[in-house]
């Protein structure tokens, strides 16, 4: 099912596309249908997920018998609507860093046993249609198109395999990022670091910056429009991605080239982190075409795609999870 939150008939909603154009509440279509599920069905989508099967089968029921009995469930045109982020208080979005093949090229140093990541709060996420705001001060601000993956349940400590038990879903997150305010926020810093032998420390030197501000800012995680279910996505490893400012192709991907994929990423991520359902894992960045597909266009790259003062609309496309639109508002 392609799931959405959204705002309607004046008040917050989730619910699912019935067909192209169209969004029934999720809450209506259980009623409609019946049953024990009815009287107390989640009205927001991270009750739905923490709630687990058996709300989920409810709801399969009623996406089935909706689309059996169309003209008796009401209906709200995607166009009317207020989109939300389909989840819109996950605990944290966790987003890999440099997890792309083509990116390979420009690492002079970095790990290569595990992925690197960082987190976003939950104050960046906004939705499709959601203008991301920006200030002239922000400097070159670029957009990064990527494949977010939702947390079914709680994961720590698991095994690839069992990684991909906990997903709930996927949906398209844009990871925007400032490079003016991450020149802003980087140092020079000596700190110790181990020796060459067990238990030995020694100084040394290095650059670092932080993602408080440059990763983390109000509407610098637009996610959605839908949030569709694992079944329905059978192959994470087999989707195109593409980026466009206005008209302008500035990437061209395929998640085959992410470095990690699904499974090791949610794994290695639970070593450390705790995940809890919501939870939104944003895979890594698309940023150019495949090297090994001569079909692919050649593209700017999306590092240089300035969304500073840009007038026209920001759209991604997730092959099977629809396209992510946003407006540029300068404040």
């Amino acid at each position: 099912m392609r799931l959405a939150s959204f705002h309607a008939a004046g008040r917050d909603r989730i619910g699912f596309e019935l067909a192209e154009g169209w969004l029934v509440d999720a809450a209506e279509a259980v009623r409609f249908v019946g049953g024990s599920a009815s009287a107390d069905f989640p009205g927001d989508m991270l009750t739905l997920i923490r709630a687990g099967v058996p709300a989920l089968a409810a709801l399969r029921s009623a996406h089935v018998r909706a689309l059996e009995t169309r003209g008796d469930v009401r209906t709200y045109g995607t166009d009317e609507v207020e989109w939300r982020a389909p989840i819109l208080s996950p605990s944290k979005v966790v987003c890999l860093a440099l997890n792309n093949r083509a990116l390979d090229a420009i690492k002079i140093r970095a790990p290569t046993d595990h992925p690197a990541f960082f987190l976003k709060p939950s104050t960046a996420v906004t939705g499709h249609r959601c203008p991301i705001r920006l200030r002239a001060s922000f400097g070159l601000t670029h957009p990064e198109p990527e494949l977010g993956v939702v947390i079914a349940h709680t994961l720590k400590d698991v095994s690839p395999a069992a990684a991909m038990d906990g997903v709930f879903g996927y949906t398209i997150v844009n990871d925007v990022t400032s490079v003016g305010m991450r020149e802003e926020d980087s140092f020079s810093v000596r700190y110790f670091k181990p020796g060459a032998t067990p238990g030995e420390v020694t100084l040394g030197e290095g650059h670092t910056s932080y993602p408080g501000r440059y990763k983390a800012s109000d509407t610098f995680a637009p996610m959605g429009p839908y949030l569709v279910t694992r079944d329905e996505i059978p192959d994470p490893a087999a989707l195109r991605i593409e980026c466009r400012l206005g008209e302008k192709l500035v990437a061209s991907d395929h998640t085959r080239n992410y470095v990690w994929g699904v499974a090791d990423a949610l794994s290695h991520i639970s070593r450390t982190m705790t995940l809890l359902p919501g939870d939104v894992v944003s895979m890594g960045t698309a940023v150019g075409g495949d090297a090994d597909d001569p079909d692919a266009p050649e593209v700017p790259g999306v590092t240089r795609a300035n969304l500073v003062g840009f007038a026209g609309e920001l759209s991604i496309t997730i092959s099977k999870l629809g396209t992510l639109t946003n407006s540029i508002q300068m404040i």
